[in-house]
């Protein structure tokens, strides 16, 4: 039960803060600065589908790296800096990929991508394990 409760909470919590992320800050960058290669329009069933599948992976990820590494070395810190790393990780594989790839593929875009991740990754697992300390830990 801890557990579902625990991801449930990261989950939503990521998914908010991302969608405010893109769509006050990135999506008028994206279009100033790649506006030629995005879809004119995005219904939400397309973006729920497929934006679903990687974020109830990738927070499942930073459960299962960041909380459960905080859990077992009992360190908000080891939370922290492991969820952080992996948004380092899985940002920086896409951001650098696609400016490795894309002709024209801005590397403020990939900075400022890779940036996010990190903090991201670390602030959702920074509140899952808080989440985890608050409900379920048991001295």
């Amino acid at each position: 039960m801890e557990f579902f409760a625990v991801y449930l909470s990261m989950l939503t919590i990521y998914v908010i803060v991302d969608f405010i992320w893109i769509t006050m800050f990135m999506q008028p960058y994206f279009t100033a600065n790649l506006g030629h290669l995005l879809r004119e329009s995005v219904g939400t069933g397309f973006l729920l589908t497929y934006g679903s599948i990687f974020f109830v992976f990738y927070v499942l990820g930073l459960y299962w790296f960041g909380v459960r590494s905080g859990i077992a070395s009992n360190s908000v810190l080891t939370a922290t800096l492991s969820g952080g790393f992996l948004g380092f990780l899985a940002y920086g594989t896409y951001g650098l990929t696609n400016y490795i790839f894309f002709k024209g593929y801005p590397l403020t875009i990939t900075l400022l991508d890779i940036s996010w991740g990190s903090l991201l990754g670390a602030m959702v697992s920074f509140c899952g394990y808080s989440i985890f300390l608050r409900f379920f830990y048991q001295s």
